[in-house]
């Protein structure tokens, strides 16, 4: 089953195709929206896809208003897999330069099958009905064990979504742990670490933080949510290097995303 979410915020390979003056550029796989660059086209069950990309050419009327609508396809195997239309979408082009940042969101189900799929997102714009499009590929890969669903905020409730840091900040790493085993008592047993990695390739902390899950985790719940919280104290570009081991089982999974924090002026 899928599930989307579309809208303005702030990929890898693309095939851009456009009408009028529209376009589609500055296309990006993230981590959340606005959220940490994705490397990877890779994903497994239970996770999101973030595509963001920005709409140029937009025409704004005298108060800076935009109408457009987004249409998000996915296909799989060269047929349809699922449509989504938004089609009462306004913006304000506060700032003038006739661009509208946006995105779209899929919430990978956990019975769809793996293979590679194309996702196909169209905006048309109301007033010139000027359309542009993109193409973007990712692959959908068994895996038992995984770390998915990350998003960067700046709040504990994950109510503010944030990817541009400077020092002085906080920061919490939110995420999902899926395919985990269970024991007799139906729990999972799993350690979940966060290691920060600096310019130098040096650990920021000695005892880099260590979360463990083994119980309050109810039968129906294949979907486990995590929090870190980092303190954005030095300026820098670094490594977020997250691992979860499963104790039952002995596998393990991984994940590294980057970080620059800025200096605060």
């Amino acid at each position: 089953m899928w599930t989307v979410t579309v809208g303005l915020t702030c990929l890898l390979a693309m095939l851009p195709e456009q009408t009028g003056k529209l376009s589609i550029e500055n296309t990006r796989l993230l981590h959340g929206v606005p959220g940490l660059p994705r490397d990877s086209n890779k994903f497994i069950h239970g996770d999101s896809f973030y595509l963001a990309f920005d709409i140029k050419g937009v025409q704004s009327d005298a108060e800076g208003k935009v109408s457009y609508s987004l249409v998000t396809e996915v296909m799989f195997n060269g047929r349809l897999e699922f449509k989504h239309e938004s089609k009462d979408l306004e913006a304000i082009d506060s700032l003038g330069g006739n661009v509208l940042p946006g995105f779209t969101q899929l919430n990978i189900g956990k019975d769809q099958p793996d293979g590679k799929y194309t996702v196909k997102v169209t905006a048309t714009e109301k007033k010139t009905k000027a359309v542009a499009s993109v193409v973007q590929d990712f692959f959908l890969e068994k895996g038992d064990l995984g770390i998915v669903r990350i998003r960067t905020t700046a709040d504990r409730d994950e109510k503010v979504p944030t990817a541009i840091f400077s020092t002085g900040e906080d920061m919490w790493l939110n995420l999902s742990i899926v395919g985990f085993a269970r024991d007799k008592s139906m729990q999972p047993n799993l350690k979940v670490s966060m290691e920060i990695i600096d310019s130098n390739g040096k650990p920021t902390v000695q005892k880099p933080p260590v979360a463990e899950i083994s119980k309050g985790v109810a039968p129906e719940v294949d979907l486990v949510p995590l929090q870190f919280y980092v303190s954005l104290n030095r300026a820098g570009k670094y490594k977020i290097k997250l691992k979860v081991m499963d104790q039952i089982t002995g596998k393990n999974s991984s994940v590294e995303i980057p970080l620059e924090v800025s200096q605060a002026k």
